[in-house]
């Protein structure tokens, strides 16, 4: 169905699922996973928490502190073959509020695992306690953020804007960051002369500013478009 192979019994169905949601654009149909909210698995594949270090190394200990420390609490964080699923308590009372963690998470998953190459295909998370109407579950491919990254650093290179590329990892994905959740290009960020020089600069910041929000909006997308509800989980 997809090129998304399972690595294991468990989980299977989730991936197969999500990843056809992912390549369809849209929700899969209902009856294609059994197991998605049924996350069985070895405690041996259980994550601890692990305080962060300087700059990150990118180990998914790491990724389970910072999603705590953005005020979102884990209930578990496990390997899955060559993915991540994680278990995660929403705080969210409406779809924004929703919204928002689905950002926050995925750009704290780019920020200190992708970025850092630690080798994790693909985040599956499963919301523990949804309200009516929430999604229960989602996912985000490594793939994609690469594919943003890619198109924020051409941008910053085509402006020659290089203080907007990232360093590496070591930011926490918190708010103040301009990871794929801020989706609105900067402004104010033109230079104070008149002259053609200046004009010329201040365009070609602009126009790297839209192609890095189009690359994010497509990425959140993508992670949208992925998001699992109580219906489709209906046999």
């Amino acid at each position: 169905m997809t090129d998304d192979s399972p690595h294991g019994p468990s989980g299977s169905s989730r991936r197969r699922f999500l990843g056809t949601a992912a390549a369809v654009g849209m929700a899969a149909t209902a009856g294609c996973v059994g197991s998605l909210l049924g996350t069985t698995g070895s405690d041996d594949n259980e994550i601890e928490p692990v305080e962060p270090s300087e700059p990150r190394k990118g180990t998914p200990g790491e990724f389970y502190t910072l999603v705590e420390r953005n005020d979102l609490s884990v209930q578990s964080l496990r390997k899955d073959g060559s993915d991540l699923v994680l278990v995660y308590e929403s705080n969210a009372a409406t779809e924004s509020e929703s919204t928002t963690e689905l950002e926050v998470i995925t750009t704290v998953y780019n920020e200190n695992l992708v970025k850092n190459d630690a080798e994790v295909d693909m985040l599956y998370a499963e919301v523990a306690n949804p309200f009516d109407g929430q999604a229960h579950g989602w996912g985000v491919k490594t793939e994609w953020c690469e594919r943003y990254n890619a198109a924020v650093e051409g941008s910053a290179e085509d402006g020659g804007n290089e203080s907007s590329s990232d360093d590496g990892g070591s930011s926490d994905g918190t708010e103040d960051d301009d990871g794929p959740g801020n989706t609105e290009p900067e402004s104010g960020n033109t230079s104070a002369d008149d002259g053609a020089t200046g004009n010329a600069s201040a365009n070609e910041t602009d126009g790297g500013a839209a192609a890095a929000s189009t690359a994010a909006m497509v990425l959140m997308s993508n992670v949208f478009n992925s998001r699992v509800y109580a219906e489709d989980l209906e046999d």
